[in-house]
């Protein structure tokens, strides 16, 4: 309702806020659909990914950090290229890898377990997620930017915006949802048999943090690492399920791109 009082709003005064209008040209639509799309997948990937590092895999902070430098390495080395390959390929070809790659790239680390090797398949998840980020956003941004006029050029850096920061919060959002409806449920099945306080149980169904500081105040060691054994196993329940969501996505932005992006900007003869 509010949404639509905003396009209502938009549309009748003279001096809007967002010219809703420009959402017309479909390159302009779905190029910043594909952004949008690129961005739900990256906040949702990075929110669960340093959550795996720090918990599951025991890094610290900083170690956490260090370990996803390979997604930023990735994207730098495939940006520059990113808008050259779309003027030889078309943009829907480029986009449309560029999300499939992502969705590649999530469902490799969704395969992954809390053992599995950094330098291996973690790190090759990384680099498909990241080369399809640059392969989506250079391009899409060049398109929506390329579609108006100069005077426009604002509104094109405001939509391009919007939608990355709309995509990123619907990606956390949705995958932090579909990582704790399955990770609580999992968790106290898991720990039913410790007998368990009921109160421990609830606040380590809160979230995996919670789960291992509760796994500390276990009576014996033997205890606190049956209880980490099992809060790492419901972490990797939901976020197996949450990064397949989001490959999901991604795969279906993908063939949106192939159906509705045009390859190149319409060229109007006079």
């Amino acid at each position: 309702m509010l949404f639509a009082a905003f396009v209502k709003r938009e549309l009748s005064t003279n001096e809007p806020l967002l010219d809703v209008r420009v959402f017309r040209n479909a390159r302009l639509s779905a190029a910043t659909g594909s952004i949008g799309i690129a961005f739900f997948v990256l906040f949702g990937f990075t929110f669960l990914v340093t959550q795996y590092f720090q918990f599951v895999r025991g890094y610290s902070t900083l170690s956490a950090g260090v370990h996803t430098l390979p997604f930023a390495i990735g994207a730098g080395v495939t940006a520059p290229i990113a808008a050259r390959l779309a003027l030889k390929f078309g943009t829907k070809r480029i986009v449309a890898i560029g999300l499939t790659n992502m969705s590649i790239g999530l469902i490799i680390i969704g395969f992954c377990g809390a053992e599995t090797a950094y330098w291996g398949p973690v790190i090759i998840s990384m680099v498909f997620l990241a080369n399809g980020l640059a392969l989506v956003t250079s391009p899409s941004t060049d398109a929506v930017m390329g579609e108006l006029p100069r005077e426009k050029a604002g509104v094109g850096s405001a939509v391009n915006d919007v939608s990355r920061e709309v995509g990123g919060t619907l990606g956390v959002a949705i995958s932090g949802s579909v990582f704790a409806s399955l990770y609580g449920p999992k968790l106290g099945e898991l720990v039913a048999k410790f007998n368990m306080p009921a109160e421990a149980v609830a606040l380590a169904k809160e979230s995996a943090g919670a789960g291992f500081a509760v796994a500390e105040r276990a009576p014996t060691p033997e205890a606190a690492e049956a209880v980490r054994q099992a809060v790492s196993e419901a972490f990797m329940h939901g976020f197996h399920s949450a990064c397949f969501t989001g490959a999901g996505v991604a795969l279906a932005g993908a063939l949106l791109a192939l159906k509705f992006l045009p390859a190149r900007r319409a060229v109007i003869s006079s």
